[in-house]
């Protein structure tokens, strides 16, 4: 037997070394060697690893595959409640061996999951969040904070019995001025005059949170897709998304153009990544490629995102594609598919290929103009060296200096950079920390703000970090804090801890967005 495997057994595992946690014993010298220094160190590293390399070693298969059925049984244990398969599994105490499930969740499931899941009874957290209907009764009482005043004055100012209230009769009034907006020009079974929408009483009445009924026309006219003027309204809809189409057809068949086939490759490469666990997102209609049956259509191939990440990229050359941009379109997806399906029916579940073509179609160019709404207001995050999020990491650390002093000084002293952590929270926005229903709900409060992902997001994510301040600080060197900081424990928030996440970053920005001096890179450093 050959010198890798003397004195070892097969599957004996011995520890490897490195340079930043070198062996406490070095082994002694090998005698009758010609160069002692190089053949030392080989010696040292040989003796360090295992005999795995060693193909001769005969491994007894019984006992490997009585091994691989344990491993098997024990993953499907892990497998039986609907919310692991919908969203990623997030440790609610992560510890320094919570690495390995942290490496898990960036699996790729390239198939759908089991057709048992649709049949599965609706959790209490499915991916579309459900505020109560109009009609219902109010959210059940939580400490939340009243809408931003249309004067956007200091919070300061305002009294404190006005900022804590209780769900309750402001959400009902909230929610029956919503519904007579939408009613789609029709009252007590009377048709009557579309009205034009006042847009700053639209995002008052939406900071909080929007019904779930209302939501795919509200994000429309808040994103700015729709126009405010009702007679213009049915008008630029159907242009718009007249206009989506024809760039398909002008564009879409030079993905595979030399130019062009990097950007193309590296969509396909993304789209497969995004919401793993969600059967939704791992449907080939959606993804990727699935036949339609109709003899009329040229394109007879149904790509979604496909073809909405390829097209904003060929009209937005000083960016082009950059990863991360496929995870944006996912909650305009979901807000906008949630129209078409009945409302008892899981939205992460449901099969996209039972809606009619019309209909899949009008969700594929719904969602790209609101994206590209999105991007425009943040287009320096993707530009060459990425400016505006290295500048919005860097007001971060600002902001964090003087609003949490202990927690940016626990951060520094273990060596902890902000942009080890934020990076993806602006390249994202948070999608990557907060489970989709979340984020839906946290895009009502953007989608309601003047600068929501441009600015007012720079005051959530120091919220977001103030959140975690104490369990942060409990960690004691650079790995249990990285550790737990790409592994929070979200998986159950909902509408409460948003409406306390946003009503801390109004805070933050009542407070400091006047006062610019303070989230500027030549403020002096603590």
């Amino acid at each position: 037997m050959s010198r890798w495997s003397a004195g070892s057994t097969p599957g004996s595992v011995k520890p490897v070394y490195g340079a930043r946690y070198p062996p406490l014993h070095h082994a002694s010298p090998t005698k009758g060697t010609d160069i002692p220094g190089r053949m030392n160190k080989f010696q040292d590293y040989e003796n360090s690893v295992s005999d795995a390399w060693d193909t001769r070693v005969k491994v007894d298969e019984s006992l490997a595959s009585a091994s691989a059925a344990k491993v098997l049984a024990a993953h499907a244990a892990g497998k039986t409640h609907r919310d692991e398969e919908i969203m990623p599994p997030v440790s609610a105490a992560p510890t320094k061996n919570s690495r390995q499930q942290a490496l898990q969740r960036l699996a790729i499931q390239k198939e759908p999951l089991p057709s048992s899941v649709s049949a599965t009874p609706q959790t209490a957290n499915p991916i579309y969040p459900k505020l109560p209907e109009i009609s219902d009764q109010p959210r059940s009482a939580a400490p939340m904070a009243s809408a931003p005043p249309h004067g956007r004055k200091s919070i300061l100012s305002i009294p404190l019995c006005n900022l804590v209230i209780e769900g309750g009769d402001r959400d009902q009034t909230r929610f029956a001025r919503l519904r007579r907006l939408f009613s789609n020009g029709k009252s007590s079974g009377r048709s009557s005059p579309p009205v034009d929408v006042d847009l700053d009483k639209l995002r008052e009445d939406c900071w909080m949170g929007i019904p779930h009924k209302l939501r795919p026309q509200a994000w429309r006219l808040l994103s700015g897709y729709l126009p405010t003027n009702a007679e213009r309204r049915e008008v630029t809809l159907q242009c718009k998304r007249d206009e989506y189409w024809h760039y398909v057809e002008q564009y879409f068949h030079s993905r595979f153009d030399d130019q062009n086939a990097d950007t193309f490759r590296q969509i396909n490469i993304d789209i497969p990544r995004m919401c793993p666990l969600i059967p939704l997102f791992q449907q080939k209609m959606v993804q990727e490629v699935g036949t339609v049956k109709n003899a009329q259509l040229e394109n007879n191939n149904f790509q979604m995102f496909e073809r909405i990440l390829y097209i904003w990229a060929i009209r937005h050359p000083a960016s082009g594609y950059v990863q991360g941009i496929n995870d944006l379109v996912t909650p305009f997806f979901v807000v906008f598919l949630s129209e078409f399906i009945p409302q008892d029916v899981e939205v992460g579940s449901f099969d996209v290929s039972q809606l009619p073509l019309e209909q899949c179609q009008l969700i594929e160019a719904d969602s790209f103009w609101c994206v590209s709404a999105l991007l425009d207001s943040i287009q320096d995050n993707y530009t060459f060296a990425q400016p505006g999020i290295q500048r919005k990491v860097l007001q971060l650390r600002h902001l964090m200096s003087r609003v949490d002093r202990p927690l940016h000084k626990h951060l520094e002293s273990n060596g902890i950079e902000y942009l080890q952590f934020a990076f993806r929270w602006m390249n994202n926005l948070l999608m990557r920390e907060i489970p989709l229903r979340a984020t839906i709900r946290l895009w009502d409060t953007y989608l309601s703000e003047p600068d929501g992902f441009m600015q007012f997001h720079n005051y959530v994510c120091a919220a977001f970090l103030r959140t975690w301040s104490k369990q942060l600080q409990a960690e004691k060197d650079f790995q249990g804090v990285m550790i737990l900081l790409q592994n929070l424990p979200t998986q159950s928030w909902g509408d409460r801890e948003i409406c306390e996440l946003t009503a801390d970053a109004f805070s933050l920005q009542s407070v400091f967005d006047g006062a610019r001096r303070h989230l500027s890179a030549q403020a002096a450093s603590p």
